[in-house]
């Protein structure tokens, strides 16, 4: 359905004069006992919030709030309310739990309206799942209306309430289901959609916290049917750990940790074994045989194919060594052609015309293309990023294919440079050169050199002298790739 449609069946409510004895809420008035743990724990909760808020989102930012109107969302809610955040409360009403689900519906939009927020609530019919997975089509059901209220507002993010004990039971389902270390990483605090700065807090501090603070919100009986999979590691699996392992907790939450650190290992291999496109095999068989398919995966992934082959295909990757010269082995649109001591890897070429327009606003609010992000920040970000001084800039900017005879001037040159000669300086492959990008002045100018994603993943590209950052920059434009 289109966006169109979907908002015609949205309603608004705004209702007034709440009274807490229509229907029942866990609601605790404040006792003196609770006032210094009250506070000591709102300063704890709003500076996190705070935090982030500074370093990834501009002042004015608006944004869409998932609001189930348990504790975890009650109390993001409540912190927006006290930093005076602008927001849009989206509640979704499954209508599971019948006249249960509407009071958690009547409490979202009663307190919304009590906080200063507009609260879009949104009624759902479950026969709609049909024979699939209740929880999974409830999860596509609700980001799909979230992402589309995002587009609709023009939102810098949808914000959601995962805390420790959700990125916990995340953790344990990838390493039940078997993923590899990469998995391991878990939930981000922001991943250019998602925004959930609750992930360092437990379950338990949340619900401490609403009490302190006299937050109401309801329980979903439903959580304690260990039917579904993160319901029994909660109800059960979780208990019987804590008598068992006592601190087991700490350890796998420190899985994500390992997980990066197995990443950045790969990958660090994977560029002793590689140049630019090409697999050097006398260095590739050395390897034991243990890291070969990880390397291997991670080089094509790092060549753009994430996600662009199976299981079975990724076998066929055990084949290399043995190719003959002058032999391929295809797997998905790359092909990997034997020469001599080397494999090539060659995308199917798909010449992509690129000319996109990027103004302050867009750039405000993060403009992507695929993997590719460039946003204004007030901080710049850590290498490979790049980072421009936004006042240097003639806006609106355009992002483009390069052109034969294009030239920029270097950073730390005086004279000028054609792009074909600085790529071919900087050894970027032949067959990847017609992928990079520029990012230019409404006035024609070269202000930086995106580099292919094979090699951004060692350094993003270049930026000219004439766009350099200073001491004095005061507003940054990054440009990263995620």
């Amino acid at each position: 359905m289109r966006v169109e449609f979907r908002l015609k069946i949205i309603g608004f409510r705004r209702i007034s004069n709440f009274e807490y004895s229509r229907f029942p809420v866990r609601y605790f008035p404040i006792k003196p006992v609770l006032f210094l743990m009250a506070k000591s724990r709102a300063t704890s909760f709003k500076k996190t919030l705070s935090a982030f808020l500074s370093d990834l989102f501009e002042e004015d930012s608006f944004f869409i709030i998932g609001v189930s109107g348990g504790p975890d969302s009650m109390a993001l809610l409540y912190l927006f309310h006290t930093l005076n955040l602008k927001a849009l409360t989206v509640h979704i009403n499954y209508g599971k739990r019948g006249k249960e689900s509407d009071k958690d519906q009547e409490l979202v939009e009663q307190m919304s309206h009590a906080w200063g927020f507009e609260c879009c609530s949104i009624r759902l019919e479950p026969e709609e799942a049909k024979g699939e997975n209740f929880q999974n089509w409830a999860r596509k059901k609700r980001y799909q209306y979230f992402r589309d209220l995002r587009g609709a507002y023009k939102a810098d993010a949808i914000v959601t309430a995962h805390h420790q004990d959700d990125q916990l039971e995340t953790i344990l389902q990838k390493l039940f289901r078997g993923s590899s270390p990469s998995a391991w990483q878990g939930m981000s605090v922001w991943n250019g959609e998602l925004f959930r700065p609750l992930l360092s807090f437990t379950k338990q501090e949340i619900l401490d916290f609403c009490k302190a603070k006299a937050v109401p919100y309801r329980i979903d009986t439903s959580n304690k049917n260990s039917e579904f999979a993160r319901n029994f590691i909660r109800n059960e699996f979780v208990h019987a750990m804590d008598n068992l392992f006592p601190g087991w907790q700490r350890n796998i939450l420190d899985l994500p940790r390992l997980g990066k650190t197995f990443d950045d290992s790969i990958a660090y291999i994977s560029d002793q074994v590689t140049s630019g496109n090409t697999i050097l095999l006398n260095e590739f068989s050395k390897l034991p045989e243990e890291l070969k398919p990880a390397v291997l995966k991670t080089i094509l992934d790092q060549a753009g194919m994430k996600g662009d082959y199976s299981r079975g295909q990724l076998k066929k990757l055990s084949e290399i060594e043995l190719l003959q010269t002058g032999k391929n082995l295809k797997i998905g649109s790359m092909t990997l052609t034997r020469d001599r001591d080397r494999i090539h890897l060659q995308a199917e070429q798909k010449t992509v015309v690129i000319s996109k327009e990027i103004d302050k606003a867009k750039a405000r609010k993060g403009w992507k293309l695929k993997n590719l992000l460039i946003e204004l920040k007030p901080k710049p970000l850590p290498l490979p990023a790049l980072r421009l001084d936004s006042s240097k800039l003639e806006w609106p900017l355009q992002i483009r294919n390069w052109n034969a005879g294009d030239e920029f001037q270097p950073l730390g040159m005086d004279g000028s440079q054609k792009v074909s000669d600085h790529l071919t300086n900087r050894k970027i492959p032949t067959t990847s050169r017609e992928k990079a990008l520029v990012l230019c002045g409404s006035d024609g100018t070269i202000y930086a050199i995106i580099y292919p994603v094979l090699t951004a993943r060692r350094n993003h590209g270049a930026i000219s002298e004439i766009a350099k950052c200073e001491s004095t920059t005061k507003t940054f434009l990054t440009i990263n790739f995620t």
